[in-house]
């Protein structure tokens, strides 16, 4: 479907999380937003109210997309905790998987404003959110629980650090995809090249996490 044979409230919600996460919130107006979904200042104000409104809905909707693509981790992980039985190894293998998603979620082309969007949240905080949503937030939170299994750290301080490093060097990766493309010699836009990408993300942030294992498990 055209962008213009697309209803008017869904044009301006893509037109607002291209722009969103290309400006920032408060480098975009609602004329841009208009000019770019090709639409009215009229039509935007009768489906959203406010830019502000506007911006809550477009990072409501993407984290919503977000605990979707990661909800079938996230549930296993849960289920396995209720029965008991979240020991080191389910730990390890369950900590694999949701590093292998999140690399998918980082890398995927059908959001890739959204996740620009969320990076650009989580590095420059807007004055929408007084703080992380929910679904963003409980990322951290997972990666917490199942290191807590898998690292004898003396305090929280250690892990919650390895946590914050591990999802934004996530996000760091998806959205660097031209200097990636000139350090490696290759199109990162290439299907090819970014299963490759993926992997080497993957492969690198276990890398790293095993690394930490073994300093506070020694």
């Amino acid at each position: 479907m055209k962008q213009s044979e697309e209803p008017t409230y869904e044009r301006i919600l893509s037109a607002a999380a291209k722009l969103f996460a290309q400006k920032g919130y408060a480098g975009t107006t609602t004329r841009q937003i208009v000019a770019e979904a090709n639409a009215s200042l009229a039509s935007l104000q009768l489906h959203f109210k406010s830019k502000e409104n506007l911006y809550y809905i477009v990072v409501e909707k993407t984290t919503k997309i977000f605990h979707t693509m990661n909800a079938s981790i996230i549930d296993e992980i849960n289920e396995t905790d209720k029965r008991g039985q979240l020991d080191k190894e389910t730990a390890w293998d369950l900590l694999v998987q949701l590093t292998a998603q999140m690399a998918e979620w980082a890398f995927c082309d059908e959001y890739r404003y959204e996740i620009l969007l969320i990076h650009r949240e989580l590095q420059n905080p807007s004055e929408v959110f007084e703080q992380l949503p929910d679904s963003i937030y409980d990322m951290f939170c997972y990666y917490e629980r199942l290191l807590k299994k898998l690292i004898a750290a003396e305090n929280d301080f250690e892990i919650k650090s390895i946590c914050f490093s591990i999802v934004m060097m996530l996000f760091d990766h998806s959205n660097y995809p031209r200097v990636l493309s000139h350090v490696l010699g290759c199109d990162a836009e290439l299907p090819e090249n970014k299963e490759r990408i993926k992997i080497y993300v993957k492969n690198f942030m276990l890398s790293a996490i095993r690394v930490n294992m073994d300093k506070w498990n020694k």
